[in-house]
């Protein structure tokens, strides 16, 4: 047997390098939240079941633009990967937005099983229409209300406070429905604006409230639970047929894994956090009665009903209806 010269030893190691793929990765999530730890996990699990034949480059905490900028990005396929919220991608699937149904779910048992069941069925074949390849459902949370001004525990008691809200068609309707002042403000801008007294509140899951420190300016929460917020892990169809289908799987299954880990760091988290916000920060956290708030919700599901149409309303009611028992 002849013994393989230098020469070619680095051409099958240049050969091996080109057949390395490496996959852009871009999310909202800082380093330390749970959807920051999980895509470094993820990160590393795929590197190494794939011998490195698969790279994944992590862009978190906006760096690639904001979440809609990145969104766009792996759409045109300048991004491979993204871990994308529901209100962003009903921006190109409208039906998205009934996810962010006011009180739709009510746990977050309630919302895996509609999230990995029936609601994925559905959505699998409508990304990929939009060239999105579904690879999992990870999670921000179920968002929360806080501001300065005094104790929210009915929607009489928000009634013409200034709610700031992400450019979420939903969650502007739910603050409306309640009697606030929707304001849209960018994330960047909104510890200023509370600062400044350009909004009197905003909401966010809790993590996204202690992390981020939302909560030095605003004395007062409330636990409402009012929607839920996830995060879509999807990636480029063309990126995706890249891979040969023992990648697909491994890149699959580490996706699934991360987003199993994200919710439970996330729900161990928010316990923890919401009990420091009280017992060391001194925040004073109402838990309502959410009677009155969903009596109040018929304008918002209106509002969400004509976005997404009748058939895709009653489809996703169906779906709540059938997970409520």
């Amino acid at each position: 047997m002849k013994k393989l010269t230098p020469a070619v030893l680095l051409a099958l190691g240049a050969m091996s390098a080109q057949a390395a793929v490496e996959l852009k990765l871009g999310h909202f999530a800082s380093d330390t939240h749970p959807c920051g730890i999980a895509a470094k996990d993820f990160k590393a699990n795929v590197e190494k079941r794939t011998n490195g034949e698969v790279k994944i480059a992590l862009y978190g905490n906006n760096v690639l633009g904001s979440p809609p900028e990145v969104l766009e990005q792996v759409l045109l396929g300048a991004v491979d990967m993204s871990l994308s919220g529901q209100d962003q991608l009903a921006k190109h699937l409208p039906f998205y937005d009934v996810i962010s149904t006011p009180f739709a779910f009510k746990d977050y048992a309630m919302a895996d099983r509609i999230i990995d069941g029936d609601f994925k069925a559905w959505a699998e074949p409508e990304l990929l229409k939009k060239n999105l390849v579904h690879l999992s459902d990870w999670e921000w949370g179920f968002r929360q209300l806080t501001n300065s001004k005094k104790p929210v525990i009915t929607p009489a008691d928000m009634k013409g406070m200034k709610i700031r809200t992400p450019p979420a068609f939903a969650y502007q309707a739910f603050v409306e429905a309640a009697g606030g002042n929707a304001v849209t403000i960018a994330f960047a801008e909104l510890i200023m604006a509370m600062k400044q007294g350009v909004v009197d509140g905003q909401e966010n899951p809790i993590g996204t409230i202690y992390d981020l420190k939302l909560y030095e300016t605003q004395k007062y929460m409330s636990i409402l639970n009012y929607t839920y917020s996830s995060m879509v892990h999807v990636v480029n169809k063309k990126s995706w047929d890249k891979l040969t289908p023992e990648q697909q799987k491994i890149v699959k299954e580490e996706s699934a894994a991360a987003a199993k880990q994200a919710r439970q760091l996330l729900r161990e988290n928010e316990t923890k956090q919401l009990k420091d916000l009280q017992a060391t920060k001194g925040r004073v956290v109402a838990t309502p009665d959410l009677g009155p708030w969903k009596a109040a919700m018929g304008p918002a599901w209106e509002k969400v009903k004509n976005r997404v149409g009748a058939d895709n309303f009653k489809r996703f009611m169906d779906m709540v209806e059938k997970n409520s028992k």
